[in-house]
């Protein structure tokens, strides 16, 4: 084994390429000593190889150009996009801009363009926009899928966009692989969600000829001031049905509030209809519960 000098200490907080390490005096053997790991062909890096998404895309900005940006899934998750599992892989995806041809290494996707709008991530990462990170993945989604990312995109919470900006954004998207796929999308796509699986029980309930509720309505108390919101809401009805994460049963805070709310809301005269993952999963029964709450409600 080759004994490990210290490294000058630019090269000890992150990945650096093999000629940076060259340049400050490193010498070949010592970049070939165990304690560095080469995540890509040209880099090193003071720690063991990681299948962590933000250390592998952090091992591989020391070769990333200019005319570079990360793409299609891997800018989804960095940009903190709702992104299903199955399309989660382990490969990096770059894509170049222009003329150059695309990226071709070990673990890294490859793609090329002639343009892409362009966002910076919240640790600094180039990437392309939600939108366009949104239409690149179009060609890969079920309708489902893709309606459900663009919710998130027009989410309640820190939404990345506006509907207008959303539709003005698909209009003038021509040439996209999957560009049929989104278009279906747009009519069923709802700004003020709070998660995929509250999409995906939307989606069910209305395929199963319920009539569409409210995305996330506003309730107001008494003295008329808004004091929470129902997951999907009929009003008329006073039926709310919410979707119950795993965080609402394992955290004792968030149980707790869960209790008082609800309690408050049947006090209200609502009907409230929670849903697990459980119940989702036993679709029949699901819409049978939800369609008799609306009946007797009338």
């Amino acid at each position: 084994m080759i004994r490990a000098q210290r490294l000058p200490h630019e090269l000890t907080s992150g990945a650096f390429r093999v000629d940076e390490g060259q340049a400050v005096g490193v010498s070949r053997s010592r970049l070939r000593a165990s304690d560095l790991s080469s995540p890509h062909h040209g880099v090193r890096i003071h720690r063991p190889p990681s299948t962590d998404l933000l250390e592998r895309v952090d091992a591989f900005l020391p070769l990333l150009r200019a005319d570079e940006l990360f793409s299609h899934m891997t800018a989804a998750m960095l940009l903190g996009m709702r992104t299903p599992r199955r399309l989660r892989d382990a490969g990096l995806h770059v894509t170049t801009i222009g003329n150059r041809r695309a990226r071709r290494r070990p673990g890294v996707v490859g793609h090329r363009a002639h343009h892409r709008p362009a966002a910076i991530t919240e640790l600094g990462h180039p990437a392309t926009d939600p939108i366009a990170t949104w239409l690149d993945l179009a060609s890969t989604l079920t309708l489902e899928e893709t309606i459900a990312m663009g919710d998130g995109l027009v989410r309640r919470k820190q939404p990345f966009t506006t509907m207008d900006a959303l539709a003005e954004r698909v209009e003038l998207a021509t040439g996209v692989r999957g560009i049929s796929t989104v278009r279906a999308a747009m009519p069923h796509i709802r700004p003020g969600t709070d998660s995929v699986r509250e999409t995906l029980l939307r989606l069910v309930l209305l395929a199963a000829g319920l009539r569409e509720p409210e995305v996330n309505g506003e309730i107001w108390d008494a003295a008329g001031t808004v004091w929470t919101h129902g997951d999907l809401v009929w009003r008329a009805e006073r039926v709310i049905v919410e979707y119950d994460g795993e965080h609402h049963r394992t955290d004792r805070r968030q149980f707790s509030i869960d209790i008082d709310r609800i309690g408050r809301l049947q006090a209200a005269g609502w009907h409230v209809i929670r849903v697990d993952a459980g119940l989702f999963a036993r679709r029949t029964e699901l819409v049978v519960r939800i369609r008799s709450a609306l009946m007797t409600a009338r």
